[in-house]
């Protein structure tokens, strides 16, 4: 009877120490449940600490500039089609046209160029030479003196003579020429000083009044 109570002693003694044992084991582990959420808790803070304070997130997005006046968009050059070219042209043949070229003078009886002519040609074929597509007439005039057979012949040796001169300067625009001999005189005067204004050449450009 005595063993049977000491053994009961025993057995109340070993469930009480695996009573505390189970709630000692059960404190550690919310303790460490605990620190572990608040352990990971400091761990998100930092993480987005290191965001704000220019950790990985910092860094600038791949492709994009940081200056507003980098990502202006540039203006292209417009686009010149055919027709605006053709257009262009054809207003520049007109304006070139408006524009007048100095008239090259003769002596009586003469076709041959003067140094003056020649130095007036060579002003007309740096104009012409800028104006490939612009189209000449040169008109040959005489005074009144002589037959209207004879200053015919004479007005378009002048007119050629003109010619031949604008080509050797290289000029390759289109050149007519025609003699009016004496019968379109810019000056009716019977002297000398009003002689000498009709023996000439004029370049007339097409498309001009």
């Amino acid at each position: 009877m005595r063993r049977m109570t000491e053994q009961s002693q025993y057995l109340k003694v070993a469930v009480m120490i695996g009573l505390v044992g189970i709630l000692a084991l059960g404190g550690c582990s919310k303790t460490n449940v605990m620190g572990t959420t608040e352990g990971e808790g400091k761990t998100g803070a930092g993480a987005g600490a290191t965001t704000e304070s220019g950790g990985v997130g910092s860094a600038p997005l791949q492709g994009f500039s940081q200056g507003p006046s980098e990502e202006a968009v540039k203006r292209q050059a417009p686009l010149v089609g055919k027709a605006d070219t053709a257009e262009i042209a054809a207003r520049q043949a007109r304006e070139a046209a408006k524009r007048e070229l100095a008239d090259i003078y003769f002596a009586y009886d003469k076709w041959a160029l003067s140094s003056e002519g020649m130095k007036n040609l060579a002003q007309n074929a740096d104009f012409l030479r800028q104006n490939p597509t612009v189209k000449l007439l040169v008109e040959g005039h005489c005074d009144e003196r002589g037959s209207r057979e004879y200053n015919l012949v004479l007005g378009e040796k002048r007119a050629l003579e003109t010619r031949r001169y604008l080509e050797s300067l290289g000029v390759k625009n289109p050149v007519t020429v025609t003699s009016y001999g004496k019968e379109r005189p810019v000056c009716t005067e019977h002297d000398e000083s009003c002689y000498w204004r009709n023996r000439r050449a004029h370049l007339a450009l097409e498309g001009a009044k």
